[in-house]
């Protein structure tokens, strides 16, 4: 082996994130930056205070989760926005009649990918005392991928239903409901 080693896996993110501009971070991130400059009801943000509470979650940290749950809801918001013809969305025209759909899909996916890397950022907090942390660290992924798959599949039931012309029974779409929308509280210590 030659004494200049060249590590892929190492030296790949660097590379690629120097080459992308800051201009096209924000010409991609249009349809995104768009459906937030409205703010909705902030019913997530009003729910993460409240459980901090009880939880006592720092700050640091409770910033960076605000910030995932904001990237995660806004993005599934344009997505849901295409899959129901919606017109509206928060009193003004949906971000896929503003840019395409195909900008606006690109961009709600790309900001998916955001928030696992905001979260990545959560691995980096905590120092002497993350013994103590609300959620284990090394469950992140996988609780985001959960809630990500879990709303998908909801979204994926109603589409079914709609296109199909059929009815859910009561049970069916209550099911649907709560299976879409849960809150991971396994994962978090008392």
């Amino acid at each position: 082996m030659s004494s200049c080693q060249f590590s892929l896996p190492n030296s790949l993110p660097s590379a690629l994130e120097s080459k992308w501009s800051q201009a096209n971070e924000s010409l991609i991130l249009e349809p995104f930056n768009y459906i937030t400059s409205k703010p909705g009801k902030e019913i997530r943000r009003q729910l993460l205070e409240a459980l901090n509470i009880w939880l006592a979650v720092p700050s640091d940290e409770l910033k960076i989760i605000g910030h995932v749950i904001q990237l995660l809801h806004n993005a599934s918001l344009m997505i849901d926005d295409i899959e129901d013809g919606a017109e509206l969305r928060r009193g003004q025209p949906v971000a896929h009649k503003m840019y395409g759909i195909a900008h606006t899909i690109n961009t709600a996916n790309y900001v998916y990918f955001l928030a696992y890397k905001e979260l990545a950022k959560l691995k980096g907090l905590g120092g002497d005392g993350e013994e103590a942390r609300v959620v284990d660290i090394r469950d992140l992924d996988m609780i985001v991928t959960d809630e990500l798959l879990n709303s998908h599949r909801g979204q994926g039931l109603e589409i079914l239903w709609r296109e199909m012309l059929q009815c859910p029974t009561e049970e069916e779409y209550i099911s649907m409901v709560n299976n879409s929308r849960s809150i991971p509280l396994e994962h978090v210590r008392h």
